[in-house]
Parts: structure tokens; C-alpha cells; sequence
């Protein structure tokens, strides 16, 4: 009969399983979020583990261009090698699935950024940045006039940014010859 982690020991085993299932460096709200949507563990809880995980080099932080990832370092990859069988099989399985259904949308999450910031002087400033690999493909900064129109911006990014970018091309590079 297996006997399971509880407590802290299994927050961390699910969180460095979870990293490692996603098969891609994830910023600590995708994983909070995944965390939530899987009610594996509370916002505390969360922060706590993550903390010590990254305290004792079971993961690594990594700058990216979209802000800092996390993935497992080779010491946490051997602990949880150790460990994993005291995590349910139904819970690695449920992660796994999770991890499945949501990478490409993870993944766009990291390619397709944006923020704001208010202005001194009035206004926000919005950036705009569509990311492939670690590089920007494209990179927007616009002054906007209110905090509305510049939370519509950001939330049409997403899906408007490739039309926008194909558009750009379109335009800059048209040959008038």
C-alpha cells in the first residue's frame, strides 16, 4: 500500500510535477492558476511553496522576455524522480491531462504579452509585444488617453496582434515600383 505525501511535501511534489509536465518554462500565475483550477492548493500555500522550492534550488527562476519562468533544476528533477509515486496516480494523471489541454494556450500567454503603465503626467502607456522563442518579433508602446481604452487594447491583443502584424508587413514593405 503507497503511502502519501501530505501536507507541504505534497504541495511541492505537485507544483515540481506540474512544471515538469507542462514541458515548458511557466510564470508563477500560470502555475498559481493552474494550482486553483485543479483546487490543489490555496494562494498561501502556493506562495509559501514556491518560495522554498526556489530557496533550495529545487527550482530555477529563468528572465525571459515575457518576465521571468520557472522550470525544475536538475536537483529538483531527482527529488521528484524519487518521490513521485507518493503523489495519487489519479492526481499525476488529472495534471498531466491539464497540462495537455492547456500548453498551446500557456505557450501563447508567453508569446503574446502586454502591460501598461499610468503616466505622471496623465494617460497610460500600453506595451504590446508579440514574442517568438526569446526574441521580439514585434514591439508596440502607444500613449493612450484613459486606464478603459487601454485595458481594450490589451485585451484585443491577443487575439488581434498576428492581423495586425501581417497588416504592418503588408503596408511597410508594399514596393510602389
Amino acid at each position: 500500500m503507497p503511502i502519501f505525501a501530505q501536507g507541504v511535501t505534497k504541495n511541492k511534489l505537485i507544483i515540481l510535477y506540474y512544471i515538469r509536465a507542462a514541458k515548458m518554462d511557466i510564470t508563477r500565475e500560470q502555475l498559481y492558476r493552474v494550482m486553483v483550477e485543479n483546487d490543489v492548493m490555496s494562494y498561501f500555500d502556493y506562495q509559501s511553496c514556491m518560495h522554498e522550492l526556489e530557496e533550495d534550488a529545487f527550482i530555477a527562476a529563468v528572465p525571459r522576455a515575457f518576465g521571468q519562468a520557472y522550470r525544475v533544476s536538475v536537483h529538483g528533477a531527482d527529488v521528484l524522480d524519487q518521490f513521485v509515486e507518493s503523489l495519487p496516480m489519479s492526481l499525476r494523471e488529472r495534471l498531466e491531462l491539464y497540462a495537455r489541454e492547456h500548453r498551446e494556450e500557456m505557450l501563447l500567454q508567453t508569446q503574446i504579452v502586454s502591460d501598461m503603465e499610468e503616466l505622471p503626467s496623465g494617460g497610460y502607456l500600453v506595451h504590446l509585444r508579440a514574442l517568438e522563442k526569446d526574441a521580439a518579433v514585434m514591439e508596440l508602446t502607444l500613449r493612450i488617453a484613459t486606464r478603459d481604452m487601454a485595458q481594450r487594447m490589451r485585451a484585443n491583443w491577443e487575439k488581434e496582434s498576428e492581423s495586425l502584424y501581417s497588416s504592418l508587413l503588408t503596408t511597410l514593405l508594399k514596393n510602389d515600383n
